[in-house]
């Protein structure tokens, strides 16, 4: 039978193959199995999270017990993100899916689509003629979940930490380097704290400082 080395325990479904002959079955429920094989032959053994394991067959036929070990797999370090942004969107359009067929916003309708970033809602205050396309409360609300995107990943709290910049200083600097929605929906961690360390720097170049 199959077993787990730690455990002891049976193992099922582990896939068996003699490597000369190339036949194969797999241990049942409890871990046990049935090949064929020659003095000499290799059996391996293989499943997943575990090491393969090749054994010889013996002379003399035998009962025999295969101990598997467990694979331990490293993972890099990640930063895992308080909130989810594929979850609030969706209840963002839940909560606005009534108006999706609303012809035009009027202007309490249209404040209530403003983020709680005040770099955000600053940029809706600037004039914009792709703005003023948006005649439907439906390309609204699509506009502003990529807003709010922006948003989730251009934080202040990480601009803050790259450039060590203070409010308001801090808000008209992520105001005029603000990334686009494309280029933040591919680019990873990486390509985002290089942004903001080379615009950082553009920054300071431009204001004559060293």
């Amino acid at each position: 039978m199959v077993v787990d080395a730690d455990t002891k325990n049976g193992l099922p479904a582990v896939t068996i193959i003699n490597k000369r002959t190339q036949a194969g079955t797999l241990s049942n429920e409890t871990g046990r199995f049935f090949i064929e094989a020659m003095p000499g032959d290799t059996i391996e053994f293989s499943m997943l999270s575990y090491y393969k394991k090749d054994i010889v067959t013996p002379v003399e036929p035998a009962n025999i017990n295969v101990y598997m070990t467990k694979r331990i797999f490293g993972l890099q370090q990640i930063n895992v993100r308080g909130r989810n942004y594929h979850n609030d969107s969706l209840a963002t359009r839940e909560e606005y899916g009534r108006y999706f067929n609303y012809k035009k916003p009027g202007a309490m309708d249209v404040l209530k689509t403003l983020p709680a970033n005040p770099v955000t809602a600053l940029s809706y205050l600037v004039p914009s003629k792709t703005r003023k396309r948006k005649e439907q409360f439906h390309e609204q609300l699509l506009y502003w979940e990529k807003e709010k995107f922006i948003d989730y990943r251009y934080s202040p709290e990480l601009v803050q930490k790259m450039t060590k910049l203070e409010s308001p200083e801090l808000d008209s600097f992520m105001l005029r380097y603000r990334p686009g929605y494309n280029f933040l929906q591919n680019a990873t961690d990486y390509d985002l704290l290089l942004y903001i360390k080379q615009t950082f720097e553009q920054y300071r170049q431009e204001k004559g400082e060293k």
